[in-house]
């Protein structure tokens, strides 16, 4: 029998916790394989290689599929520690704040990563900007959605 995580429209905090640990968790290796791609960084500039870019980067597809993938797995979880943090310090949104503007800085430094291990003529890494968002705007959309559906429901029944 599955555990009830929803009681009365609240999630279990125990649930949220063990939540935010996995997303954590996920969020510290997308983070490090981001800056560290697999293969590592070209050293020289021995047979045409620019010192500093990703070696997997020599294999195009590969490299925008990995980039894609781990970026999606990185932006989702990001969102859904905002979203957990928002839920737990909604009575202090000081703390919430100070926690956005941390997790900002590091999806900044993310994205200057990536850019900077990317070869110079690649212009693929619209559709990695692209899909850090989309998890925002999916929640937007939802979100959005549930409260037109509420008020349409609100309306009908006056």
């Amino acid at each position: 029998m599955a555990p009830n995580i929803i009681s009365s429209g609240e999630l279990d905090p125990a649930f949220k916790n063990n939540m935010l640990v996995v997303v954590t968790l996920i969020v510290a290796v997308t983070f490090q394989t981001g800056i560290s791609p697999p293969g590592g960084a070209w050293q020289d500039d021995d047979n045409g290689h620019e010192p500093g870019k990703a070696i997997l980067a020599r294999l195009k597809v590969p490299y925008h599929i990995f980039l894609i993938l781990n970026t999606l797995a990185f932006s989702t979880s990001i969102q859904i520690i905002l979203s957990l943090v928002y839920e737990m310090t909604r009575q202090n949104m000081t703390l919430y704040f100070e926690v956005v503007v941390a997790t900002v800085s590091m999806v900044a430094t993310y994205g200057t990563a990536v850019w900077s291990l990317s070869p110079k003529d690649d212009v693929k890494l619209r559709y990695v900007f692209l899909t850090a968002l989309f998890p925002y705007l999916l929640r937007l959309s939802y979100q959005t959605f549930q409260t037109f559906k509420c008020s349409s429901r609100q309306s009908s029944t006056k």
